[in-house]
């Protein structure tokens, strides 16, 4: 493997890892309306769970797109990782941040 092409697998890695966890309650989210933010969350865990790296056309998706296509490149390299949970998180995440939600 080249050193360009390492180094971008590992920074792509390193992004992935950084979003290691999706919140399971409300803890943390600031900036909504709290009386929707269990309804925020459930929905926002549905979308995160509809995500798949292995479907091309979520590529293209203007808010997960780039997620999916670096968790892709790095199973390509490292095809025992297993990169859905960092998916699912940075998907969730985004989706919170969509609808007001921040962590402060």
């Amino acid at each position: 493997m080249g050193s360009t092409r390492l180094a971008a697998a590992l920074a792509s890695a390193l992004v992935l890892a950084g979003c290691a966890s999706t919140p399971q309650g409300g803890d943390g989210w600031v900036g909504g309306d709290q009386a929707h933010l269990a309804a925020d969350t459930d929905a926002c865990r549905k979308e995160a769970a509809g995500v798949d790296v292995n479907q091309a056309s979520g590529y293209s998706d203007s808010r997960y797109g780039m997620t999916s296509a670096m968790a892709a490149a790095v199973a390509k390299d490292n095809p025992l990782s297993d990169t859905k949970p960092q998916i699912r998180a940075a998907t969730f995440t985004a989706c919170m941040n969509d609808k007001g939600w921040r962590q402060p």
